[in-house]
């Protein structure tokens, strides 16, 4: 069975690309069959980082129906232990701008990809299609750079995604969703009493949509004299998001990760012991742990959407 992974960040410069083309690479080396999808609409540029300039078929031919199915996109790389790509679209008016009816069909194409690990590269920003791609998953990652402006900009990130996650809980023909869905939220708060206002007990059934939310994060270019209190950026989010955030691990700042972006290589790849290849490495093994124990959890409670929370 396929386990969902979608990386995500709350500003663009935070390493994210470079973070999760190394982690599907250092995953596919275990074994797994891994597939990698650049689903930052309109901005993609994950392909570079393979050194794959120009790719035959990508994202914008099934979206434009050039082609039938996602499948018919997907770029092997058997250098790399056969792990697969489909490479995300051009900056075009008709792809950065997706319809209800186009994202539906592209979510039901990611859901149709037989693969033990999908991960996919959600794109920058609090737009609609980054926080619908990155809920979309069984299990989320945000990587943030240790600076307060980066911090912030996460907080807000997972504000709305959780924000966007408990609307989407109330069915779509229910009073407490006629009521929300046409207003704009600052705080999940707001939400909350809303929901309770209008309907006794919607509070608690928006609280619950919450339950298995726990994003894990990654600090990328972490150094001593810039190091987050991590404890605090949790104790916020706890605070304020009713969600817990764990570590999942933190890449050194180092500069083999440029000489590898310079030279369009996976710094693992090219540069497999420098630190932040081999923080990459502790990080995948993680994530290796975190899906055996997702599918072990899977099968025993027959749900495709519930995890149990992992400490790693």
């Amino acid at each position: 069975m396929t386990v969902t992974i979608s990386i995500g960040s709350g500003k663009g410069g935070t390493g994210k690309t470079m973070t999760v083309v190394n982690l599907a690479l250092l995953l596919a080396k275990t074994g797994r069959k891994v597939c990698l999808i650049d689903l930052d609409i309109g901005g993609a540029d994950a392909h570079i980082l393979f050194g794959l300039f120009n790719p035959k078929w990508t994202l914008t031919d099934f979206l434009t129906k050039k082609v039938g199915s996602l499948t018919e996109v997907v770029h092997t790389f058997y250098s790399h232990h056969g792990l697969q790509f489909i490479p995300g679209t051009g900056n075009t008016l008709q792809t950065a701008n997706l319809s209800y009816q186009e994202k539906r069909r592209l979510l039901r194409g990611l859901a149709g990809i037989e693969a033990d690990i999908l991960l996919i590269d959600v794109g920058a920003g609090t737009n609609y299609h980054a926080l619908d791609f990155f809920m979309f998953s069984d299990l989320q990652i945000c990587v943030t750079l240790p600076d307060p402006a980066a911090i912030m900009d996460l907080y807000t990130f997972l504000q709305l995604a959780t924000i966007r996650k408990v609307l989407g809980s109330f069915l779509s023909q229910s009073e407490v969703a006629a009521l929300l869905k046409n207003r704009h939220f600052n705080a999940l708060q707001e939400v909350f009493e809303l929901a309770e206002k209008t309907m006794e007990g919607a509070k608690a059934e928006a609280q619950q949509a919450l339950r298995y939310f726990h994003p894990l994060l990654i600090v990328n270019r972490d150094s001593a004299g810039s190091r987050i209190n991590p404890f605090k950026l949790r104790k916020m989010v706890e605070k304020y998001l009713n969600i817990d955030i764990p570590e999942l691990g933190n890449i050194p700042e180092d500069p083999k990760v440029d000489e590898a972006l310079k030279s369009y290589m996976p710094v693992c790849d090219l540069f497999p012991h420098s630190p932040a290849a081999r923080s990459l490495a502790v990080i995948a093994g993680k994530i290796d742990k975190i899906v055996t124990l997702f599918n072990r959890n899977k099968i025993s409670h027959n749900t495709s959407k519930s995890a149990e929370k992992i400490s790693v």
